[in-house]
């Protein structure tokens, strides 16, 4: 359980720091808290994050005034996993293309460790997808 409560409560700091124009918020500082930062600075959604003693200063990034992650939410909840094949991953890349012109990011949890869906489909690896990004 405590997976979910790190995604929830990593999510919501993010989305609310974003809102509030803010440019450094903290977090916990856990394993997979640092795996999804990587991820989040790979991608360029924000500017960076500093690991502390116990937290996790993040840096967010803004583009003409306006925020670059409008929304991040967890996919799984605690009862529901969902698991997914490189093949269905591709096809679910090609549906938010048309939705949100080619923006966004699905992060997936695999046997090799965290990915975004662009890595793990060039990995050739499915998993669960943890956390939306758009």
């Amino acid at each position: 359980m405590a997976l979910y409560s790190t995604l929830s409560d990593l999510s919501t700091r993010i989305r609310n720091g974003q809102k509030s124009r803010k440019l450094e918020i903290l977090v916990k500082k856990t394993q997979k808290t640092i795996s999804i930062l990587k991820v989040l600075k790979n991608e360029g959604f924000i500017r960076g994050y500093n690991i502390n003693e116990k937290n996790i200063s993040i840096f967010l990034k803004y583009f003409t005034d306006k925020p670059v992650i409008t929304t991040i939410e967890p996919v799984s909840t605690y009862n529901t996993n969902k698991y997914i094949s490189v093949k269905n991953l591709i096809q679910l890349k090609e549906l938010t293309k048309k939705s949100n012109q080619g923006l966004g990011l699905f992060i997936l949890s695999t046997s090799k460790g965290i990915f975004s869906d662009y890595e793990s489909i060039k990995e050739n690896i499915g998993g669960q997808i943890i956390l939306r990004v758009l």
